[in-house]
């Protein structure tokens, strides 16, 4: 009876260690492997269309005009293995704003605010 329920407690710890990451998923890519920018727009401007940029990844994120709406905080996602860099952009009618490059790694999940034309960074994790 002890090595039955000393397996199921491994199990569910093994579980809740490694499978219950469920807020940001992309295919084929562990948690670990993955950069996820939050972004707050403090500046009332008109934005087009925000990207997230990876030196890493060939793959990038984006929200178009019509996913934007009145939200003013944004989630962005990105394959990022390894060491490197990434920059987000924010595209206006007259404009584009974009980060400086900035170090990651994957699992990192920064969080930036755009205020007054400038990127900031909040939080580092």
């Amino acid at each position: 009876m002890n090595n039955i329920l000393s397996g199921f407690f491994t199990v569910v710890i093994i579980f809740v260690f490694t499978g219950c990451d469920t807020d940001i998923k992309i295919d084929n890519y562990k948690s670990n492997e993955i950069l996820a920018v939050t972004i707050e727009i403090e500046d009332d401007i008109e934005i087009e269309k925000i990207t997230l940029n990876s030196n890493k990844s060939l793959n990038t994120d984006s929200i178009s005009l019509i996913e934007i709406g009145e939200k003013k905080i944004f989630d962005l996602k990105c394959p990022q293995k390894g060491e490197g860099t990434f920059s987000v952009c924010v595209f206006t009618k007259s404009d584009t704003l974009c980060s400086a490059e900035i170090y990651a790694e994957g699992g990192y999940r920064p969080k930036l605010k755009l205020k007054a034309g400038k990127f900031e960074v909040m939080e580092w994790f």
